[in-house]
């Protein structure tokens, strides 16, 4: 009796032949640099992405090199493949030496599979594998123009985005090919900013992301050996997932790395161990103190689809520690009211709203509903004095862009702000000088809410005096016989 009837007889069995970890680290095996074979034992990166792919259907994987990422999708994709019936899978490879290499994966895994095991098989082409008594089939594509467009695929990796040419036309075509109960995998290292990759990574989408920087597969006396020979722009690219601007960026790499040690998410503690939760579209990283001091800046939009974000981000005076933020298509008059009430939940925190095109739409609503505590504009900026005027908000020109965003870097740089917001850093990391030296996103999908909601709030920091009042107190000196 062979062995696939004798599991069919043990529901036990079976269902550990299901389990593609088990097929897979029990019966195939795979390549090694300088020849031979090994076992398919998963290491924890790879482990943690079949968890992954266990419960989602689009995942982006932006990893170090040399990280088996390629190998895991396949393995995980080939055992898909022959353990259910009419499964079509494409492998995209970037250029022809990858092509043949995920070929090259599918054919060992298939080679090394017990006789009792190997599902019946025929090639088509020398770029297809298929398995005629399941009706599924591999099959191994470059990324040329039409790529996948012939095919339904129920699985599919897509390998080294950013090396593709043309890969917006080419990844449209893909996602088509891959219905929405299917699985798409974009696997690669960081190759520079502004590309389908690095946007597809960098905004709001459909997608799962996973980053495995080279604590995944790598031990730190490895990794001391491995950065001794490149450059620090090299390394940083290729073993710590870091995006390298083609331009000259706003923010030091540095401060970059700095300031997504400091990210939290939904479900993470903060340092008092309280849960960072969210509410009424907020996230909230610390609820106020009683004898808290907040300041909030403001960047609001027209709140519709494709636009802008209106964002407000709150700030502690006294530690400088971002406490909330708010990010969202919303109306300005309706953000107003949003603002009215989160401001007042965090003891009338100093608001500070940008007043160009719609901030003035959010001010009259803050005035309407009489909020305690807006910001008033200084009155010049080359002057000595620090006197304010009677105009409320802030006003963004052409002269105060500039130093508005030169103190948000210093701040940054010397720690003055904790920043919590992932959107926040992720707007640093590809917020460059243009040609003209502006200081711009890199491309016009990525936005600069954030970072001007953040700097706004912390020209607010100026106004606010975050010590103990120390007035006189003029009941020592009043009459002790008097009744008041």
């Amino acid at each position: 009796m062979r062995v696939w009837e004798k599991a069919c007889m043990n529901e036990n069995l079976l269902q550990k032949l299901k389990d593609p970890k088990f097929y897979l680290e029990n019966f195939c095996k795979i390549k090694v640099k300088g020849g031979g074979l090994k076992p398919f034992v998963l290491n924890e990166a790879q482990k943690d992405l079949f968890n992954t792919l266990n419960v989602n259907n689009r995942v982006i994987i932006l990893k170090a090199r040399q990280m088996g990422f390629s190998t895991a999708v396949t393995g995980y994709f080939y055992h898909y493949t022959i353990t259910n019936p009419s499964v079509t899978t494409g492998l995209i490879g970037y250029n022809s030496a990858m092509v043949s290499e995920l070929l090259d994966k599918v054919k060992t895994l298939y080679n090394t599979t017990p006789s009792e095991l190997k599902p019946t098989i025929h090639y088509n082409s020398r770029l297809e594998m298929s398995f005629p008594k399941m009706g599924s089939k591999i099959v191994v594509l470059p990324c040329s123009e039409n790529v996948g467009r012939s095919y339904t695929l129920d699985c599919c990796l897509a390998t080294e985005l950013p090396m593709w040419e043309n890969a917006e036309n080419k990844m449209a075509g893909l996602k088509e090919s891959v219905p929405l109960n299917g699985k798409l995998v974009i696997e690669s290292s960081p190759k520079g900013m502004g590309n389908l990759f690095h946007r597809m990574w960098m905004v709001k989408n459909e997608y799962v992301k996973k980053r495995y920087d080279w604590w995944w597969g790598y031990s730190r006396e490895e990794i001391n050996i491995i950065r001794k020979g490149m450059s620090p722009q090299i390394f940083e690219q290729e073993y710590n997932c870091g995006f390298l601007s083609s331009g000259r960026s706003v923010f030091d790499g540095d401060i970059i790395k700095k300031c997504r040690r400091t990210i939290l998410n939904v479900g993470n503690k903060n340092s008092d161990d309280k849960t960072v939760y969210e509410k009424d579209g907020w996230r909230i990283y610390k609820e106020p103190e009683t004898d808290g001091l907040y300041v909030a800046g403001i960047d609001s939009s027209e709140g519709v689809e494709g636009g802008d974000y209106s964002v407000a981000t709150i700030w502690d005076r006294k530690t400088g520690e971002e406490v909330a933020m708010y990010r969202g298509l919303i109306a300005p008059d309706r953000f107003g009211t949003v603002l009215n009430k989160w401001g007042r939940e965090y003891n009338n925190a100093l608001m500070v709203v940008e007043v160009n095109n719609h901030g003035l739409t959010v001010i009259t609503t803050l005035r309407q509903l009489i909020y305690p505590s807006l910001y008033f504009r200084r009155g010049k900026f080359e002057t000595l004095s620090t006197t304010t005027t009677d105009r409320i908000g802030w006003r963004t020109t052409a002269i105060t862009r500039s130093f508005l965003i030169d103190d948000f870097v210093q701040a940054t740089r010397d720690g003055d702000l904790t920043i919590h917001s992932k959107e926040i850093v992720d707007e640093m990391s590809v917020f460059v000088y243009d040609d003209n030296n502006n200081m711009v996103p890199q491309s016009r999908e990525f936005h600069d809410d954030g970072i001007f909601s953040s700097a706004i709030a912390f020209q607010g920091f100026r106004v606010m005096y975050k010590g103990e009042l120390t007035q006189i107190n003029s009941e020592q000196y009043l009459p002790k016989t008097f009744s008041y």
